[in-house]
């Protein structure tokens, strides 16, 4: 049996598929590392715009956002029964998920909040009361 020996473009070929295939395992075992799988253990994410996260293996997902005027939102959300609860200047909402096609939407009567593109708006009774991340 003879073996046929690889020219050069093929080597080249063959060595930018391994390196290919090497960094999509090293990505993918990083992502597991931070935290950002839902691990209880992991660190918190950030996210551009003062927006901070921390997700736990039961689904909760802890996080916290600022505006431009220093005003904190804390937020926690329960994936698993589709719930969120928020905290904005002392005063506690309960708010239950509602199905959007992108982005995030969860409301009551009173409150609805949106997250879309990165831009995070706490309405009540239509009235914007925290915007984060606006975008004009």
């Amino acid at each position: 049996m003879q073996y046929k020996r690889l020219n050069r473009p093929g080597r080249i070929t063959l060595l930018l598929a391994c390196l290919s295939i090497l960094t999509l395992l090293v990505i993918s075992c990083n992502k597991n590392k931070t935290g950002s799988t839902g691990s209880a253990t992991g660190p918190s994410d950030t996210i551009p715009g003062d927006v901070t996260l921390q997700a736990t293996d039961d689904g909760i997902i802890t996080a916290s956002a600022t505006d431009k005027t220093g005003v904190k939102l804390d937020m926690v959300f329960n994936n698993a029964k589709g719930t969120a609860t928020f905290t904005l200047k002392g005063e506690t909402i309960e708010l239950k998920q509602d199905t959007m096609g992108s982005g995030v939407k969860y409301s009551n009567e009173k409150y609805e909040y949106t997250e879309w593109h990165g831009r995070i708006e706490l309405k009540k009774e239509g009235k914007s009361i925290f915007l984060e991340n606006e975008k004009q």
